[in-house]
């Protein structure tokens, strides 16, 4: 018996062996047969496309020699010119020439023509005057065919055909044309393009091989075509598949009996290990009773399947109702367990033999066990069952995997933030998903790269990695990071030490932000208050700072004098051989102010409006700017007003910069609406010193000095000297000044006025409402003619006159209301403008509240205009002068809102109807986001404090549009009204109204 057992497991595998064998032998010989038609089949197309190849390149060139001789000129003055240019002319459309050949016909040669580049020629222009023949070529003057020769060339070692013909075989006068081509170099272009390299192929003719690759195998896969023309010459190609490197027929057969041994190998394994099964059973038994998994064998039994053996460990699991589950078959377990899909799957495991593995919740409370690890396995044909119970284990992973599902989302969901964990040396292990949205890097990539990311670290990066070391929190720092797009990234790291129980630092870990946007703001801001919006230059509040830096300085060196050290008196020749230390400072060079006030500009704003005064301030900015270098300060301090102060620079230096800037500013011209202006610039020139007291001081003797140069006749400069330093106001000031008193005696002013549109109100509707309006103050002098409200209200304000301007205002203002009463029925508020020395006035304040209670003009239709800087300056009086006409009745302004220092604390605490914003944010609004913004959020605050807002200069409809949209309530400026006399505007209305 075991003999014949033996038998069987050594004849069955040889005999496999043996019929596989003959399989894959006869399908490696078959497919090497395929393999053979299949290279043929590819040599034959490959040779066909390269015959149409080159049977296409020789038709075109040779039609081309035809239109040549075509279109050759008859009478030509210069038949080699006109030969020389259509030659080169063909070589550089169509490649593959390697010369072109101009004969007479007397059969000398005229000319050669070669390409620039890519072919090698065998001729040149040394040929000239020789004899056709020594061309290589004999052409007969009858003959309208092509006659060609191949010939080899020692010179460039390649074969060139020659191909020419008679230009014109009726006109033999004409002469010959002769084309020459590099065989070897079309060769090589073309069948390098066409063919592969796993192709060997030969081009013959006139038996001289012109062109081969590779070896010809007489195997029977070589393919040769017939005879074909090429440039009038007879060709033949042959051509060859290359035989791959891997024979396919015969690595089936090695394969197939590699596999086929190893097949009956396994065979010859298996049943061996057959033999000894019944061993194996008893030593699996022996296993599955010592493991700690229930291990079910279940039978198929109609439809179901029953319990047919069990391990001891099942017992134990399934404690408490073993015995009712035993009696059931494998449906009913399940239905017991409510475990209802598991004789599906049980069922598709004995019909596929797939093993099917899952962890299910138990419900039950009948067992033990609330998690199961289940697993299916078709045994023959029983079905095995293992079961673990997996209830402590499942129950811990799903308490981490829930914690780290809200760890993650809280992570990765932080906007502009991500965490990030660091070893002692600082470098990155993790960052989360945050950091992908603020730099553009996969997390990965930036813990592996992340020094070459960084731009820019913090000077106290040494003292921020002792202070961790030490186990401490640092204070937040910056690091500069470029992004993945390029562009510069900042972030904010707080980081924390990770110390073990002794301890000692092992990690770092913290939150980082993203605080690119906060620094970026934080610059702009810092720019927006320090520099002018309209120019670029430093604004008042900036140049003030730096003026008082300066005076500083120069304070301190003047301070810093000569000194020595010397011993006690007669002592320098003593024994104790002290002597004398003179130590001398180089004295600073002084500084130069120059305060610059613009001539003609009011003429330009009242001509064209506020836009093209804008437009004239950026030009004359920019002129200004070529004559300061880095160290120097310019600024506009005012309207029309600039300061410039040439650092470290003689009087001498800067009066002969100031010449240059003068006639830079003369030649300038203004173009604006197709209207030419002249401008200059009148300039004050003031040395600062030791003896320069302070800032104000110092601007008031500049401002002095420019008006000084004003009156000598604008566009120059004036310099002022010490013994200047109580200026006498010039005649021309004094002409001003005269004009003044005598408005103020004779009402020698001319009341104007500009209306307040509301914005709030469709434009069609607008003529029913009452007007609003603000009075506007011109002087007219009968020496001077228009004296500008710029000239004659600064001196009205130096020379405190500006409280009796004001109460003229006010009383002849009332006097025009009260002379038409039919205008005051349609006037809804009527502003004046105060000045801050009124403010301050108690016995102005007096003499307006008196007129008032006097006048027949209701005192709600008056409104007072105070502006920003002088209700701050001044703000108890202010405070004090609205308390008091409020209770008569009259409303309150705040004029310029905006362009001071105060903030909306001040807002809240002036008791003003109206908040007027200042132009520098109106007149730029529709382009710029910060005037936007600026303007908006002061519109806001104030509706929010129940006060209406007035947009300043309005210079266009668009912004108009803007201001409605924020829901300004007025708007004011040349878009919406032109200023006009009070007097023209009173008898308007009443005329209307009685018409």
């Amino acid at each position: 018996m075991l003999s014949r057992i033996n038998h069987r497991i050594y004849a069955f595998p040889t005999v496999l062996f043996l019929f596989l064998t003959l399989v894959f032998v006869s399908a490696g010989v078959s497919i090497q047969s395929e393999e053979r038609a299949a290279r043929v089949s590819k040599a034959n197309t490959v040779a066909e496309q390269v015959k149409i190849s080159l049977e296409v390149f020789s038709t075109e060139r040779i039609q081309a020699l035809h239109n040549v001789m075509r279109n050759w000129p008859t009478f030509e003055p210069n038949q080699v010119d006109w030969f020389n240019a259509q030659a080169l002319s063909l070589m550089g459309m169509q490649k593959g020439y390697s010369s072109l050949a101009f004969v007479n016909a007397k059969g000398n040669i005229e000319w050669i023509a070669t390409p620039n580049s890519g072919v090698k020629t065998r001729l040149d222009n040394r040929l000239v005057g020789q004899p056709m023949s020594e061309l290589g070529l004999t052409i007969s003057s009858m003959s309208e065919k092509f006659e060609s020769t191949l010939i080899f060339s020692p010179q460039t070692q390649h074969h060139h055909i020659l191909i020419g013909r008679a230009i014109s075989p009726q006109e033999p006068e004409h002469g010959y044309l002769i084309a020459g081509f590099d065989v070897q170099s079309i060769l090589g272009v073309m069948l390098g393009e066409l063919v592969g390299p796993q192709f060997n192929f030969k081009l013959a003719a006139d038996n001289a091989i012109l062109f081969e690759s590779g070896v010809l195998v007489n195997d029977g896969t070589q393919v040769s075509l017939a005879p074909f023309s090429f440039i009038t010459r007879a060709f033949t190609l042959s051509m060859q598949s290359q035989l791959s490197p891997y024979n396919t027929g015969m690595l089936v057969i090695v394969i197939g009996l590699i596999m086929t041994a190893l097949v009956s190998y396994v065979l010859h394994k298996q049943l061996k290990g057959a033999v000894s099964l019944s061993d194996s059973q008893q030593r699996y038994l022996t296993a599955s009773e010592a493991s700690l998994d229930a291990l079910l064998i279940y039978q198929p039994s109609d439809e179901d399947f029953v319990l047919v053996e069990s391990n001891s460990y099942s017992r134990y699991l399934f404690r408490g109702a073993c015995d009712v589950l035993h009696a059931m078959t494998l449906s009913e377990q399940m239905r017991y367990l409510e475990l209802h899909d598991i004789p599906k799957h049980v069922q598709s495991v004995a019909e596929t033999g797939v093993p099917y593995e899952s962890h299910l919740p138990l419900t039950s409370d009948k067992v033990a066990p609330e998690w199961l690890k289940i697993q299916v396995v078709k045994a023959a044909n029983n079905i095995a069952i293992t079961v673990r119970d997996v209830t402590e284990r499942f129950k811990a992973q799903q308490d981490l995997k829930r914690s780290e599902e809200k760890y993650r989302r809280l992570v990765d969901g932080m906007h502009r933030h991500f965490v990030y964990t660091k070893t002692v040396d600082h470098t990155f292990i993790y960052v989360s998903a945050g950091l992908e949205k603020i730099l553009g890097y996969a997390q990965e990539t930036f813990c592996k790269n992340e020094p070459k990311y960084v731009r820019q670290v913090p000077d106290e990066t040494f003292e921020i990695r002792e202070i961790i070391a030490r186990g401490n929190k640092p204070e937040p720092y910056l690091v500069h990071y470029q992004g993945s797009g390029g562009k510069s990234v900042v972030l904010e790291f707080s980081d924390t030490p990770i110390l073990d129980e002794a301890g000692a630092l092992i990690a770092i870990e913290g939150i980082a932000r993203d605080v690119t946007k906060e620094l970026a703001l934080q610059e702009e801001v810092f720019f927006q208050a320090n520099h002018d919006q309209l120019t670029g230059l430093l604004n008042r509040y900036a140049f003030d700072a730096q003026l008082r830096e300066i005076l500083l300085h120069t304070n301190d060196n003047a301070a810093c004098t000569p000194f020595s050290v010397t011993g006690k008196s007669g002592d320098i020749n003593s024994k104790t051989n002290v002597t004398a230390i003179n130590l001398h400072r180089e004295p600073a060079k002084p500084s130069v102010m120059c305060f610059i006030d613009m001539d003609r500009f009011k003429l330009v704003n009242d001509s064209c409006g506020h836009p093209a005064g804008d437009k004239l301030l950026k030009e004359i900015s920019t002129i200004f700017r070529q004559f300061v270098n880095g160290q120097d300060l310019l600024a506009r301090i005012g309207g029309d007003e600039f300061c410039i102060i040439f650092r470290n620079q003689s009087l001498d230096e800067v009066t002969q910069c100031l010449d240059k800037l003068l006639l830079a500013v003369s030649n300038y011209r203004f173009v604006y609406d197709d209207k030419l202006f002249f401008v200059g610039a009148s300039i004050g020139v003031i040395e600062i010193n030791e003896s320069t007291q302070s800032a104000e001081a110092l601007i008031k003797a500049a401002d002095n000095a420019c008006y000084k140069a004003k009156h000598l006749g604008r566009n120059r400069y004036f310099v002022f000297r010490e013994n200047d330093s109580q200026m006498a106001i010039d005649d021309s000031e004094n002409q001003v000044l005269h004009a003044l008193h005598k408005a103020l005696q004779h009402d020698g002013f001319e009341l104007y006025s500009q209306a307040i549109m509301p914005l709030t109100v469709p434009q069609e509707e607008q003529g029913a409402h009452l007007q609003h309006y603000e009075i506007l103050l011109r002087l007219n002098s009968k020496e001077s003619g228009l004296i500008s409200p710029g000239l004659f209200i600064p001196l009205a304000e130096r020379h405190g006159l500006m409280n009796k301007v004001d109460l003229w205002v006010v009383d002849n203002t009332l006097k025009t209301l009260e002379s038409n009463p039919a205008h005051i029925d349609n006037v809804g508020k009527v502003a004046i403008n105060l000045s801050g020395i009124t403010l301050g006035d108690e016995m102005a304040l007096h003499k307006i509240a008196q007129r008032m209670q006097s006048t027949t003009v209701p005192a709600e239709k008056i409104c007072f205009e105070i502006t920003e800087t002088t209700a701050v300056t001044n703000l108890n009086a202010a405070k004090h002068f609205i308390s008091t006409l409020r209770d008569i009745g009259c409303s309150f302004a705040l004029d310029d809102f905006g362009a001071g220092m105060s903030s909306f604390t001040y807002l809240k605490n002036l008791d003003v109807d109206y908040v007027k914003i200042d132009g520098s944010f109106v007149r730029n609004i529709v382009h710029d986001p910060i005037d936007h913004a600026t303007v908006t959020a002061i519109n806001n605050i104030a509706h929010s404090m129940g006060k209406q807002t007035v947009a300043e200069f309005v210079v266009d409809n668009a912004t108009a549009e803007v201001l409605r949209k924020l829901k300004v309530d007025y708007g004011q400026g040349f878009a919406l009204d032109k200023p006009k006399p009070l007097a023209h505007r009173v008898q308007w209305r009443v005329k209307l109204a009685s018409a």
